[in-house]
């Protein structure tokens, strides 16, 4: 168990330590030492504006200067100039970019702290944007937006190093960095921003296996999430190349998360359970219980009984959750597939393969939609039947739909 600190130089003492043994493992544990996250950041012998008059230096005379910055950054902080604290904290990723990943050759035990100071950079840029003078001024630069071109610096520099052996590589920074610019990117909504990010990962070969599980847990939930905004973009909501990606992606994300960390299980469950619905799998009561998803039940019971009314009614009900989350107008599609379940219902009480649009009407009504008229009803058949989602067609002289004597209905799941 490591000795509390108790003045400034046990400080860089323990630092200086953990540094000098150049091993990854010491590293995560020096990297707590740069990160605002740290139980130090609240020692008053710590926040120093001025650090540099009191410093020791380390055997790398760069840490120690990362230091010094870090101190004024906990500073700056306790004094609420958060705007300070963030472009202090750019100083000190810059510096590290420039001394450490583009002269240290051959080696990246190191990278464990590139990551903190990225996280860090994004968290001070938020504090930094939510500054009631910046919340007044939009035509400022966000700061989170600038922490983006920082970032990429970076991953510029561990990009380039293609020289070294795979376990002394900067590459292995690549997806860190590729997650921290996914979370700034949907942030200020430039997903557009992340495509040659992802196909440098997909081209990065017997790398990725070297990439840790919590990095690439963290990878395939935004992944998942962008492909589900990709799909959510057209007018009306189809089961294309581009959903199977969303449901590999979460679905991937949710089974290799530990089961410990629930909250972000939970979070996972939040995009996964939409996908998966639209696929035909609607998720168990005990599920939704066990991570807190209520919001959820009713909206799958109104799907699955094909009750349209109920399910207009709990989305309005949890309408801030949903929008909160970003899937409102995605859970609204699923009215296709409400519509699909009652007119199932309807196919076998009527028990022909030929249905008159006022048996549907009937059902409509009867869930207490009145103001619905056939030929709406008519454009929703047109248009489950051109999603392949009924096999039949529609004969609009009689206004029946005639559907396939075999499998009319398929499982949403075969539908690509």
């Amino acid at each position: 168990m490591s000795s509390p600190l108790r003045s400034l130089n046990d400080y860089f003492r323990k630092l200086n330590d953990l540094l000098s043994s150049e091993s990854w493992e010491l590293s995560e544990e020096a990297a707590k030492l740069l990160s605002i996250g740290d139980a130090h950041v609240q020692m008053k012998f710590l926040q120093l504006e001025k650090a540099e008059d009191e410093r020791r230096l380390f055997l790398n005379n760069i840490f120690d200067e990362i230091a010094c910055l870090h101190l004024a950054v906990i500073y700056h902080l306790s004094k609420e100039h958060f705007e300070n604290a963030f472009n202090t904290h750019v100083q000190a990723v810059q510096l590290f970019n420039k001394e450490i990943l583009q002269k240290e050759k051959d080696q990246n035990w190191f990278l464990p702290i590139l990551y903190t100071l990225c996280t860090d950079l994004r968290l001070l840029a938020r504090s930094a944007d939510n500054k009631p003078s910046r919340l007044r001024d939009p035509e400022k630069s966000s700061c989170y937006e600038q922490s983006a071109t920082y970032i990429m610096e970076c991953y510029r520099t561990c990009v380039a190093d293609v020289r070294a052996e795979i376990h002394t590589s900067k590459k292995m920074a690549m997806l860190n960095l590729t997650n921290q610019l996914f979370r700034v990117y949907f942030r200020i909504n430039k997903l557009n921003l992340l495509k040659p990010l992802i196909r440098a990962i997909d081209n990065s070969g017997p790398l990725y296996q070297k990439f840790s599980m919590a990095d690439k847990v963290t990878y395939k939930y935004y992944l998942g999430r962008k492909a589900m905004f990709d799909s959510d973009l057209s007018l009306f909501f189809t089961l294309t190349v581009t959903h199977i990606p969303a449901e590999e992606s979460l679905s991937y994300a949710f089974r290799n998360c530990p089961s410990y960390c629930a909250r972000n299980k939970r979070l996972i469950l939040i995009y996964l359970v939409p996908v998966k619905m639209f696929l035909g799998h609607m998720p168990s009561v005990d599920l939704l219980k066990r991570y807190q998803l209520q919001q959820f039940a009713t909206v799958v019971e109104s799907v699955k009984d094909g009750n349209l009314k109920k399910l207009d009614e709990t989305l309005m009900e949890n309408e801030r959750f949903f929008v909160e989350c970003g899937i409102f107008l995605m859970l609204e599609k699923l009215k296709i597939i409400a519509f699909r379940n009652l007119f199932k219902k309807v196919t076998r009480i009527y028990g022909s393969n030929q249905i008159s649009y006022e048996a549907f009407m009937c059902a409509i009504r009867w869930l207490g939609i009145v103001d619905m008229d056939e030929d709406e009803l008519e454009c929703i058949l047109a248009n489950l039947i051109v999603e392949k989602k009924i096999k039949g067609y529609l004969s609009h002289i009689h206004k029946k739909l005639v559907i396939s004597k075999q499998n009319p209905f398929p499982a949403l799941s075969t539908i690509c």
